[in-house]
């Protein structure tokens, strides 16, 4: 969140010089933790780096406090590959996702319940959908998202065991995820429902992720009582400050196939024109 923050800072064409630097102190404070505790996660190795190019753009690199930043920051010696910060584009860059039909993508997704017999989906494609969903925007970019996955009949059966609706399909399903969100992301009151926004959203985003590489999916629902909740983690290793936002059963789809026409109702009913009152 604090990182993040001075992203949204670098991203700006015409930013003001003054700002960011509430943010780099609280990166800087966070990166003295970790250097304390030894513990140095992913987001600490990005932090470091978007805090090093905003400490160095010309309007910050004679700052005083930002030269003693600088220099905690080399006592660090963390390194990435990966670009931090903010990068350019282009109207073209924006341009490659365009779908020439987008109805055709869209429109051709269902839920389907029953899947080619026999054949599960490989865990290096399993991993393709996940980094595809990764892209989904979180709130401060904090991607609490965890993805719990299987593939065996013995867990995927026993997971749907706690899930309601599966019955006539679920010892179909040749693989399960169970999409979840970790709390520990979130501290403030305001934030109460952001797990969920974050998660359906992150779910949606795989659900795309399988439709766009041929794989078929039906989303299960988890609205359970918190008895439910507390069995299927006596009977799975999830851990305890994951929230379970849904599970989603996936594979082949057969040569043949049927699912539910389910129609939607008219634009009309959705969209309106907002207006002052």
């Amino acid at each position: 969140m604090a990182y993040h923050g001075l992203e949204k800072s670098l991203s700006y064409k015409r930013r003001d010089p003054k700002s960011g630097w509430s943010n780099a102190e609280r990166v800087i404070f966070r990166l003295k933790i970790a250097k304390k505790t030894k513990e140095f996660g992913y987001h600490d190795v990005a932090a470091s780096q978007v805090l090093y190019k905003f400490l160095t753009l010309p309007a910050n690199k004679d700052n005083p406090r930002g030269k003693e930043m600088l220099s905690f920051l080399e006592t660090l010696d963390l390194f990435s590959s990966e670009t931090h910060g903010s990068i350019e584009k282009t109207n073209l860059d924006f341009a490659q996702g365009q779908i020439p039909n987008p109805e055709s993508f869209f429109l051709s997704r269902y839920s389907l319940r029953e899947y080619r017999p026999n054949q599960i989906v490989d865990i290096e494609t399993v991993e393709r959908v996940i980094r595809l969903a990764m892209k989904t925007p979180s709130v401060c970019n904090r991607q609490e998202w965890h993805v719990y996955h299987s593939d065996t009949r013995e867990t995927i059966d026993l997971a749907l065991k706690f899930q309601n609706g599966n019955k006539p399909f679920g010892n179909k399903i040749p693989n399960l995820f169970i999409v979840t969100t970790d709390l520990k992301a979130f501290f403030a009151g305001s934030e109460h429902y952001q797990h969920w926004i974050d998660g359906g959203l992150f779910s949606m985003s795989i659900m795309y992720a399988l439709h766009s590489i041929g794989l078929a999916s039906c989303p299960l629902n988890w609205s359970q009582t918190p008895k439910a909740d507390k069995a299927i983690r006596k009977a799975l290793d999830i851990k305890d400050s994951h929230t379970i936002m849904m599970m989603i059963g996936f594979g082949y789809p057969d040569k043949d196939n049927k699912v539910c026409s389910s129609t939607r109702r008219p634009i009309n009913e959705v969209l309106s024109n907002l207006q002052k009152k």
